[in-house]
This record gives structure tokens, sequence and C-alpha cells, in this order.
């Protein structure tokens, strides 16, 4: 028996396409959380840090000018910590990672809009051929940006699944698009008179 075709062999393609568009929305979100994450640790070791050198130095000021040997102790432990501290945020190179994914980030954003306009182009009847040709070379690119990603993690994933599913993070309303677009750009749609 001999394997059937589609009716239509662009809606596999369409197929196709939109998962490739999920993959890609997901991805991204998933490395802007990445991002957001390492710049929320990098300020909160930021200000551990400035909390630590103001009571470091009161201490040492108390311990100088009060000649307490307390103060002396506090503040060789304060400062103990405030140099591991600064040998964590050394390594942990918070500022790079996030860097890093804000990076991909913009790169499958970029991909993301391209694989939205192929379906936009699918469905005004851009010619199938044309779209594969254009589906192969973002899948390309999409490969090569996956490649050279930093890992993500479950907790980024969780907070794109919920930004995505609930939050609705990468929509707009009909209302909210009609205030940023000039006038003869705005649609009916939706809005209230």
């Amino acid at each position: 028996m001999a394997p059937t075709s589609p009716a239509n062999p662009s809606t596999a393609l369409e197929g196709q396409l939109r998962e490739m568009y999920g993959r890609a929305a997901y991805t991204h979100k998933t490395h802007q959380k990445m991002a957001d994450g390492y710049v929320t640790k990098y300020k909160r070791i930021k200000l551990i840090e400035i909390v630590l050198s103001a009571a470091t130095t009161t201490s040492l000021l108390v311990a100088l000018f009060g000649k307490s040997e307390a103060a002396t102790a506090v503040g060789a432990v304060l400062s103990a910590i405030l140099a591991g501290c600064a040998l964590y945020f050394k390594e942990a190179s918070l500022g790079e990672q996030a860097q890093l994914h804000t990076e991909v980030g913009a790169k499958l954003w970029g991909a993301r809009e391209a694989l939205l306009s192929l379906l936009v182009d699918l469905q005004d009847g851009r010619p199938v051929e044309e779209v594969r040709l254009q589906r192969d070379r973002l899948n390309a690119e999409l490969e090569d940006i996956y490649k050279a990603a930093p890992r993500t993690n479950s907790k980024a994933y969780s907070d794109a699944q919920e930004a995505l599913k609930n939050a609705e993070e990468l929509f707009f309303t009909d209302e909210e698009l009609n205030k940023m677009l000039p006038k003869q750009l705005r649609s009916n749609a939706g809005t209230t008179t």
C-alpha cells in the first residue's frame, strides 16, 4: 500500500513551521528568564557587598577610635565574608552569563519573527517551495543558535511557561496594539466606542 500524501502539501509544512515557531518562542523566553535571573542575583550580591562594606568599615572605625576588641573581631569576620562574596562574584561572572543569554534571546527573537512571517506568507499564498527554502535556512540558523547557546535550567523554563501561557507576554490585545500604532494602522477589532 502506497503512503498517502496530505491533500494540501502546505498543511504539513504549516504544522512544522508552527512547531518550530513554538520551540523558538519557548527557548527565546527561557533565555530571557535566565538573563533576568542572573541580573537579579547580580543585584543581590552587589547589595550584600555594599552592606558588608559599610558594616566592615563601621566596625573597624569603632575598633580604631573606641579601642574595642569586639569591634575588631566583627570587622575581621565581616571582611572575610566580604572577600568570599567578591571571590564568588568574580568566579560566577553573573554579568557575562546574563549577557550571553540576552544575546541568544535576541538571535532567537529574530528567528521566531522570521518563522511568524513565513506562516503569514504561507497563508497569503507564497509558493510552498519558497517557504520550504526559507524554512530550511531558518532551521540551519536555529541549529547554530542552539549549539552555541548556554544551558538553561528548569526554573527558567517554568518561568517562561508561566509568562507565555498565563501572562501572555508574547501577545497584545487589539486595544494595546491600537495604542502603540499610528492612527492609519489601527484596527477596529476589539475597540470600544
